[in-house]
């Protein structure tokens, strides 16, 4: 059910953010932090590529930008699980998620990315703390895995990501 509801958000506030048109200029910032990574020790991961993952903040949003050579399905979904530990599998991940988002529709407009883009009040909503961002690559638990994850510190709506630790899980 959160999923749903959760899904319903996203796509109202996709619908207010894209149906209203879009600004020109740099209004909210559009500062882009690039991943480099180093896997963690203890588990069978590579790192991630420079370009593979970029996050920024636009306005009200925190965005999530991941390079379409990473193979993802329609249902791919990033959220913040509480605590330090990483994940493989989709289905750990989603019993512990707080906040995730899917994909937006917008990937033809940023060279076929994926995008996913999070309110900073729902951010802001979460207890402060050590969090991991994960992606997964399908909200189906029988085949879904995660695919990265990067280790997140929230302090009310900023999010400050490790990006030494980024893991991708083969």
């Amino acid at each position: 059910m959160k999923k749903v509801v959760a899904l319903l958000m996203v796509c109202a506030l996709s619908l207010a953010l894209f149906g209203c048109g879009k600004a020109t200029g740099n209004k909210g910032g559009n500062d882009t932090t690039k991943a480099a990574a180093q896997p963690a020790d203890d588990d069978d991961s590579t790192p991630a590529g420079a370009d593979d993952v970029k996050f920024s903040q636009k306005g009200d949003k925190t965005v999530f930008t991941v390079d379409s050579g990473i193979a993802l399905q329609q249902d791919a979904w990033l959220g913040f699980c509480p605590g330090t530990k990483g994940f493989v599998k989709e289905m750990d991940a989603d019993e512990v998620d707080v906040l995730y988002a899917y994909t937006t529709e917008d990937e033809n407009n940023n060279g076929g990315d994926y995008i996913f883009e999070f309110d900073n009040d729902s951010i802001d909503a979460l207890d402060d703390g050590d969090y991991i961002l994960v992606l997964c690559d399908s909200d189906d638990e029988n085949v879904g895995k995660v695919v990265l994850y990067i280790p997140a510190k929230l302090d009310g709506s900023k999010v400050t990501l490790n990006y030494d630790k980024l893991v991708v899980n083969k």
